[in-house]
């Protein structure tokens, strides 16, 4: 019987070959983490995006045309792929009015009748009143406090939209981040 002798550089490459499959095991699932959380902060960054478009629009319809709150925000939120806004998100549009001391006074507040996240409160106010299909008119004075003083008359609407965005790497992060976008017109 013959024995088949390998030279050291054969027995090194067969050594290798073991090490490096063992290394790429090692790394594997750190480098597919880093790559999932770029992809994450990538898909936020046009989450958000769509949200402060959609304020925008909003504001900018309901400050300049006819059509009623409810109609504004049922189309905003129909329309916003690639987000599921009927499912996992919320809008809110107040109508305030300027007082005397620059601070403005809740008008009237809209949320769509059907569809959207309701544990996704307003964070610029909360209307105190009842709500009934998707309008909220608060009972008594409710002060709202915005970053612009408004003239006393002036009637602004601020718009507010927010997301749960689900994380792709929820089971490395566990606290889920709500995205919110305000505008005032």
């Amino acid at each position: 019987m013959r024995r088949i002798r390998f030279t050291p550089a054969q027995v090194l490459r067969r050594n290798a070959r073991g090490v490096a499959a063992v290394e790429l095991a090692l790394v594997l699932p750190v480098l597919l983490i880093l790559a999932l959380g770029v992809i994450d902060f990538s898909r936020a960054i046009q989450f958000n995006n769509v949200l402060v478009h959609l304020t925008r629009e909003g504001a900018n319809l309901a400050a300049r045309t006819t059509e009623q709150p409810a109609y504004i925000l049922r189309a905003l939120m129909d329309t916003a792929t690639p987000l599921e806004m009927n499912t996992d998100g919320m809008m809110y549009i107040s109508k305030i009015e300027g007082r005397a001391d620059g601070t403005g006074r809740l008008v009237a507040q809209y949320r769509p009748p059907s569809g959207g996240k309701g544990s996704l409160r307003s964070e610029l106010v909360s209307c105190s009143g009842s709500w009934s299909g998707g309008t909220c008119t608060p009972g008594g004075t409710q002060i709202v406090t915005l970053p612009v003083a408004l003239n006393p008359g002036e009637t602004v609407y601020a718009v507010e939209s927010m997301y749960d965005y689900t994380l792709l790497t929820r089971y490395v992060v566990p606290s889920l981040p709500t995205l919110y976008s305000l505008t005032i017109l």
